[in-house]
């Protein structure tokens, strides 16, 4: 069994620890991209994006649904919501989780990150994967 390394400020690091990415991606490339130590701080990267492009993005009453559920603090459903949507009024984009594994031997962090398919030329088609309460 190995033990666990030190990291720069000398906590224990376990060899199962996670780093977390959040990707906002469209036809276009990435709009966005999250990493956090953890689900919850990547979350919330991600609904501060969600609360900066619903305006300009969703429908107005889209849009509102997505404030609301933002200003109750219900997160999760406020992500579902605005990914829901998008593309109804402009673009559609869709959001691509991963979580990455760091490396015992070095601190480089890997895994794999799905991306979807090209479908129809430019289309691409849009992922169903978005976070659900917990």
């Amino acid at each position: 069994m190995s033990t666990p390394k030190s990291d720069d400020r000398g906590r224990a690091r376990s060899r199962d620890e996670l780093l977390y990415v959040y990707i906002v991606c469209a036809v276009d490339g990435a709009r966005f991209a999250a990493v956090a130590a953890s689900e919850p701080e990547c979350l919330a990267q991600v609904a501060s994006y969600v609360a900066e492009q619903a305006a300009g993005q969703l429908h107005p009453p889209s849009a509102c649904r997505v404030r609301e559920l933002l200003a109750d603090g219900d997160t999760n459903a406020a992500v579902a919501e605005y990914f829901r949507h998008t593309g109804e009024r402009w673009e559609a984009e869709w959001l691509v989780t991963a979580s990455l594994h760091q490396d015992s031997g070095s601190t480089a962090w890997s895994g794999s990150v799905p991306l979807p398919e090209l479908v129809h030329g430019l289309d691409r088609e849009r992922p169903s994967r978005v976070l659900s309460s917990r």
